[in-house]
């Protein structure tokens, strides 16, 4: 199971804003078998030549029609010519896909999706825009997943669910896995609103450990809850006294349990590794992904 694990794009931070390349790095990760990468949007991102790019393509979005769109991105990784008003900055989306092959990529940002929306029509675009980035990353298998770390205090379960349905309504024509994932909030609630909205969950048990070692709602009480169809991902972080490590090792969190959890009820889709930041990033997950086969 482990063998096939992945990586969130955060890991990076330190390095990338020490001056590393992005693309490089994702080569780098998907020659050590880390195919599976979720590009997690932050200044990091941003602030490198890639981030860069994707700033360019969200500038040129609104000169094209949705269904003009979606057929560059297909048509830039099927390696088929496409008509295009930007030439240069799709060549250069072109070359970074090609050093993209054989990777799967899916796209994730912070989003308050917990809360009522200030202003509605700024919320869509935004949504918008995000699952278009995320469609350009992998028209094979788009994933787009929200994580909510500003909503707090009681959870408006109705509006919530309505922010998950409208974001799932938005760009219909694009085929795309919807997901949030659990943070502030208890993996038992985020679940449930998930599923009463038509989205799948990404999972991350870390989250639910206080810095005490004490859960804020136990994970026996989520995997009770849970079907296998309910996941798209799962992440992979420990966390101590001393907070989220840099690497897996042992903590609070029972990666063993988890594991036979996925196995025995047939689990299938990717499981991605999410350590705080270091500028040996790489050395980390591969210690990483050797502690966790050890489980």
């Amino acid at each position: 199971m482990f063998e096939k694990l992945g990586i969130v794009t955060n890991i990076w931070s330190e390095e990338v804003e020490n001056g590393a390349r992005f693309d490089e790095l994702m080569v780098e990760f998907g020659a050590n078998g880390f195919k599976d990468m979720e590009v997690r949007e932050g200044d990091y991102l941003r602030n490198s030549e890639f981030g860069k790019l994707l700033q360019q393509l969200e500038s040129a979005m609104p000169e094209y029609t949705d269904a003009e769109y979606k057929a560059i991105c297909d048509a830039v990784w099927a390696e088929q010519s496409y008509e295009t008003k930007h030439s240069t900055l799709f060549a250069e989306l072109a070359s970074f896909v090609q050093k993209a092959s054989g990777l799967t990529l899916s796209y994730a940002m912070s989003h308050p999706w917990l809360s009522s929306p200030n202003d509605s029509e700024t919320d869509t675009q935004q949504i918008v825009k995000a699952k278009k980035l995320a469609y350009f990353l992998c028209p094979a298998r788009a994933r787009l997943r929200l994580v909510d770390l500003d909503t707090e205090g009681d959870i408006d379960e109705s509006a919530a669910i309505a922010n998950l349905k409208h974001y799932n309504t938005l760009l219909s024509d694009f085929p795309m896995i919807f997901a949030v994932e659990n943070a502030r909030q208890t993996a038992t609630l985020t679940l449930k609103l998930a599923v009463a909205g038509d989205a799948k969950l990404t999972y991350d048990e870390t989250n639910t450990y206080r810095a005490d070692g004490s859960t804020v709602n136990p994970p026996d009480e989520f995997w009770g809850a849970v079907k296998m169809t309910n996941l798209t991902s799962v992440h992979f972080k420990q966390r101590t006294e001393d907070g989220v490590l840099t690497e897996v090792c042992d903590g609070f969190v029972d990666f063993q349990a988890i594991a036979e959890r996925l196995k025995t009820q047939g689990y299938t889709s990717d499981l991605l590794l999410e350590n705080t930041p270091t500028a040996h990033s790489l050395q980390d997950a591969l210690r990483s992904r050797e502690y966790l086969l050890s489980c």
